[in-house]
């Protein structure tokens, strides 16, 4: 008896040992991997670009003093401090002949990877362009071109042409001359996810450390260093020495200024907070603009806090300048009604009949592939004829849960969406479904196939499982087990509703 209860109890202790360590990789793959919009990218691309090319145009106005082979940092003494280290600057290997031939170049490629043209290209090279005009002219190297370094960097990893691009502008162009057909949803990448992860903890490095090193200075302790550099002529843009009568102000911008680096690798992680944390730093990197005369690293500071913008809120943002500021059709007329009024209107308006087909397509184009999150829009409830009764939803984020929730109660149809099979199970006891629908976007590995035989042992009803592409490879008999159908994400709602109803016949 006591040996049963030790095995039982270690078989238990083990159990919460591999969930918890399951629990911990779904959370691990989805930090860094889960698919996202590359629109946040694409906006930082258009700005890295630009500064990047302001920074080429600033140097042309001095390029053979600061790049020829006899200018004010010879190349000779540079190649002598570089010669205990590797340091690439393609700078090194060209005569002064082909010095302004070289920096057009860089001025085109520059200009294209603003613009978004052959990005996967002229990303690349412009992190190179960008280490070799600064590893070449080491002593006008400062903060602005390393982080436009790191910035270019993780730009050349990342889908940053996916979006606000010529590339992008040019591939729609093409669809729509061969006629091809395209999805409206925009596209989401794993690797954007990463490069956006990698921006994200270099500004925190960047913040901690730069704290951090503040705190060895005994003018910072005392709160002196802000006036010193106040006072100091050779960053002074605008005079400030009206502070020496209120000694008491720049004492205060430095302690705040210290507790808010060191902190930001912890306060902006906090959804909550996030907001006035970065607000804090873009009016400290304009302030450092504005009165320091610093305005490229204050600028490119303030672009890389974009990485954290919700790509999503963002479109849908857009979408909606967009749409209010647009030239209004027939058909975006049609769309207003149907978004804004009851369907049940006069017989001298118009047929419910002929709005069928719009409020059909309306949903399956403006909503979705259930890879990107939905913005509810207000559909009133319409009969259709379907064999589907009421159905639960069982999807981890929240997002997905309300675009499927939406769906189905739009279409008349009686839905309840939990997030957890914990939840469902309840509900299930309570409440029989005529179906039900998971999520498998946010579970990890073979958690829907554990999923799928908890509700099939708990209840006999027709289970539907979208599934992502690297879990349909793990799991790709799931599809053959009785009342069970599989979805490949992305999918519509429409083909959902469609997968519903043929499953439920």
């Amino acid at each position: 008896m006591t040996e049963n209860f030790r095995s039982n109890r270690l078989l238990s202790i083990l159990d919460s040992i591999r969930n918890m360590a399951d629990q911990v990789g779904a959370a691990w793959h989805r930090f860094w991997f889960e698919p996202l919009d590359p629109l946040m990218l694409g906006l930082m691309r258009l700005l890295t670009g630009w500064l990047l090319f302001y920074n080429l145009v600033i140097w042309s106005l001095q390029l053979e003093t600061f790049f020829g082979h006899h200018g004010v940092q010879p190349l000779e003494a540079v190649k002598r401090v570089y010669e205990s280290r590797f340091v690439f600057s393609f700078w090194f290997w060209l005569d002064d002949q082909y010095l302004w031939p070289a920096h057009i170049v860089c001025l085109v490629i520059a200009a294209m990877f603003c613009i978004g043209a052959a990005t996967r290209v002229t990303s690349i090279l412009s992190f190179l362009i960008t280490i070799s005009y600064s590893q070449r002219v080491p002593v006008a190297n400062f903060g602005f071109d390393q982080i436009l370094g790191v910035m270019c960097l993780y730009l050349a990893m990342a889908p940053s042409g996916a979006a606000v691009s010529a590339d992008n502008f040019i591939r729609k162009w093409w669809c729509r001359r061969k006629g091809m057909a395209m999805d409206s949803a925009p596209v989401r990448y794993a690797s954007a996810r990463m490069a956006s992860r990698l921006i994200q903890l270099h500004l925190c490095a960047i913040y901690f450390w730069a704290g951090f090193s503040k705190l060895k200075g005994p003018t910072w302790w005392t709160g002196e260093a802000m006036w010193n550099v106040i006072a100091n002529q050779e960053y002074q843009t605008l005079d400030l020495t009206w502070m020496a009568w209120m000694p008491w102000l720049p004492f205060l911008i430095a302690h705040i200024t210290i507790a808010w680096e060191t902190s930001f690798i912890v306060l902006v992680w906090n959804h909550r907070l996030r907001p006035l944390v970065l607000a804090m730093g873009t009016g400290m990197h304009f302030g450092i603009g504005a009165f320091l005369g610093m305005w490229t690293f204050g600028l490119i500071m303030t672009f890389a806090y974009l990485s954290f913008a919700d790509p999503e809120i963002w479109r849908s943002r857009l979408s909606w300048l967009k749409n209010h500021f647009a030239p209004r059709t027939a058909a975006a007329s049609i769309g207003r009604v149907v978004d804004d009024q009851p369907l049940t209107m006069p017989h001298n308006a118009l047929n419910i009949d002929d709005l069928q087909p719009e409020i059909t397509s309306r949903l399956a184009v403006t909503a979705l592939t259930l890879e990107t999150p939905y913005v509810p829009q207000r559909v009133h409830p319409v009969s259709m004829p379907t064999p589907i009764g009421s159905v639960l939803v069982i999807a981890i984020d929240g997002q997905h849960r309300t675009a499927l929730r939406e769906h189905f109660r739009g279409h008349g149809l009686d839905c309840r969406a939990v997030d957890n099979g914990e939840r469902a199970m309840h509900l299930l006891n309570r409440q029989p479904y005529s179906a039900v629908v998971v999520h498998g976007s946010g579970y990890f590995g073979t958690d829907p196939l554990t999923l799928a035989c908890d509700l099939i042992d708990y209840g006999n009803m027709p289970l539907l499982i979208l599934l992502t592409p690297s879990q349909a490879s793990l799991i790709p008999h799931l599809n053959s087990m009785p009342n069970v159908a599989c979805c490949m994400l992305p999918v519509s709602l429409r083909e959902i509703r469609n997968a519903l109803e043929t499953l439920i016949a």
